[in-house]
């Protein structure tokens, strides 16, 4: 069902460890965004996703409410059976948890099943 083309998959990540990590470290909480929009932009080939709009005032909260579409767009690409995600109200306020776990999914579904080590 998925299948297209697609590009690389990305790093997993424990969701519950990237939200308690970035509360105490905003360097890394802004590191972690970047690395995982630039992984979903290259995962799904398409150059509407730029990380740099998540950082700025009101631009960051339109792209957050967008951003669940291109999620479950790489979700299907990447074959996941059933796909859904979280609404963007969800996604406007936890992405920091939303998006690790969206994104491991679709890594593992992109994969065929077989996850890479967490770091």
């Amino acid at each position: 069902m998925g299948g297209g083309q697609r590009g690389p998959v990305g790093k997993i990540r424990n969701p519950v460890m990237t939200v308690v990590i970035s509360c105490i470290c905003f360097v890394y909480a802004i590191i972690q965004v970047w690395q995982m929009l630039n992984e979903l932009k290259a995962f799904r080939g398409k150059d509407d996703l730029n990380p740099i709009f998540f950082f700025i005032p009101i631009l960051n909260y339109i792209e957050l409410w967008k951003l669940n579409e291109k999620v479950l767009d790489a979700k299907r690409m990447a074959g996941v059976p059933n796909p859904q995600v979280a609404s963007p109200v969800l996604y406007l306020f936890l992405a920091m948890f939303f998006l690790p776990g969206d994104l491991n999914e679709i890594w593992q579904a992109a994969s065929g099943g077989q996850l890479p080590p967490a770091t």
